[in-house]
């Protein structure tokens, strides 16, 4: 378990009543309830990053792809995914 440093914070009183009010809906401390509070939102925050990054590259990958497209011109694309999905299932069987 990790060590647990005691720290002073200060709150509004409804901000207070709120956060009591949550730990014991939980069944739980008001400690352990603000604990949980922080990682919930430092998770989202961290998603949120994962998403962007993911989006990005996606959106990085579509103009490589595009770039591509417009050097190699017009090219049967629809009979080259037809044929491969073809070979694929091919070989399943």
């Amino acid at each position: 378990m990790a060590t647990k440093t005691r720290v002073n914070i200060t709150f509004d009183q409804e901000t207070l009543r709120l956060a009591d009010r949550e730990a014991r809906r939980g069944k739980t401390s008001r400690s352990n309830f603000i604990r949980t509070a922080v990682r919930a939102v430092a998770s989202v925050h961290e998603k949120e990053q994962a998403d962007a990054a993911r989006l990005e590259r996606q959106r990085k990958a579509v103009e490589t792809m595009d770039r591509m497209a417009q050097k190699a011109g017009t090219w049967p694309a629809g009979e080259i995914l037809h044929a491969w999905r073809y070979r694929l299932q091919k070989g399943k069987k």
